[in-house]
């Protein structure tokens, strides 16, 4: 019962994702905790955000704007560097409480729709997001500004926001491998939410023109806010 609801779940994260661009992430993680063994939860999240993403790459491969992507991954290798040495001391027991806190913040973090021109902006936030991705899973938000800026169509910030989030995913998971974590007890839970997330790529991409945005953020903004809250108040219990 357990996978069928983190498979559907994935479906729903996916769809959300495809259509609006981010959220999906969010979404899937905040109902992880509790349904899989804590060190496992980022690890796995990864795993199929590596999916979700790559297929709505490939859904919409003639929108990347691959100026934007090759410096990302610069920075996301060095991030995920930096990272790994401090992996190794986290205590995985607190991790529902970082994830709900670092969802809160992200959901009702006052956004920058202008945001810097800074030299190099897209190899630092590579870093830096990729650096918090191996603590708390979940970072897509953070660069969102950053495209929106540029004036590219929603098209082609979805999706290179997709390619960007598929390097830094595959990269966290790699490094995940590297300090010795084992998929092999949840590859069926990994392979049917695989499949889940593909199918909701697909879904979400041919609904995106037909949703409208702001009121389904604004509705997606509340369900992660409840389920950030749930996280919290379990753990205080």
């Amino acid at each position: 019962m357990t996978e069928l609801f983190l498979i559907l779940m994935t479906f729903v994260a996916s769809t959300t994702a495809a259509m609006v661009g981010l959220g999906g992430g969010i979404l899937l993680i905040s109902v992880m905790p509790g349904l899989i063994p804590p060190f496992a939860i980022i690890p796995v999240h990864g795993m199929v955000q590596v999916a979700s993403n790559f297929t709505r790459v490939l859904f919409g491969l003639r929108y990347v704007v691959w100026s934007v992507f090759l410096p990302f991954v610069i920075g996301a290798l060095l991030g995920a560097a930096l990272g790994s040495q401090i992996l190794v001391d986290i205590r995985w027991d607190y991790l529902p409480v970082i994830i709900g806190c670092f969802i809160l913040i992200i959901t009702w973090a006052p956004s920058f729709r202008h945001a810097p021109n800074l030299p190099g902006k897209y190899g630092i936030l590579g870093a830096v997001q990729t650096f918090l991705s191996l603590f708390v899973g979940v970072v897509g938000p953070l660069n969102m500004p950053f495209l929106l800026r540029e004036g590219f169509s929603r098209d082609r910030v979805v999706v290179t926001h997709a390619t960007q989030m598929t390097a830094l995913h595959s990269i966290k998971v790699a490094t995940f491998v590297f300090l010795g974590f084992t998929f092999a007890p949840y590859i069926y839970l990994i392979a049917g939410m695989i499949l889940s997330a593909t199918l909701g790529s697909y879904v979400g991409t041919r609904w995106r023109s037909h949703v409208p945005e702001g009121r389904f953020r604004t509705i997606l903004k509340w369900i992660v806010t409840v389920l950030a809250v749930r996280l919290l108040v379990d753990a205080a219990l």
